[in-house]
């Protein structure tokens, strides 16, 4: 067999300084991108443990209610119903009310993924700045 060597042509790139920018600069992006998808996942982790740590609480409250109601006495009177409230006087107790404080929601460590995308992130703009 003959060994034939493979053509190999070269193209003159006009500006390559602006050509790398660019390419860095778009680098930069995906990885701020990716960065931005991995936040998004940690919370949507975050707040499925909150919802499955509420659900237990409810389970826990629904078991400690029905333990309660099991040890009040019998009685022969009924429940009450609530009384109906005017419109009036429910608008009214709504703004006095003061709005509930959202619960603080613990930041989980960052996983070695985001630390990565940093790390690759800062060396992408070092090298932005050098050119």
């Amino acid at each position: 067999m003959v060994n034939e060597k493979e053509d190999v042509f070269y193209i003159g790139v006009k500006e390559p300084g602006s050509v790398r920018k660019a390419v860095l600069e778009s680098s930069k992006s995906i990885v701020e991108g990716l960065q931005r998808y991995e936040r998004f996942k940690m919370t949507r982790e975050q707040k499925a443990a909150e919802i499955v740590r509420l659900q237990e609480d409810v389970k826990e409250i629904n078991k400690l209610l029905t333990k309660l109601k099991s040890l009040l006495p019998a009685t022969k009177l009924k429940e009450l119903a609530p009384k109906k409230v005017k419109k009036s006087k429910v608008k009214a107790k709504k703004i006095e009310e003061k709005p509930a404080e959202k619960p603080v929601m613990k930041k989980l460590p960052k996983p070695k993924e985001v630390e990565k995308l940093e790390d690759e992130l800062a060396d992408i703009e070092r090298k932005l700045a050098n050119i």
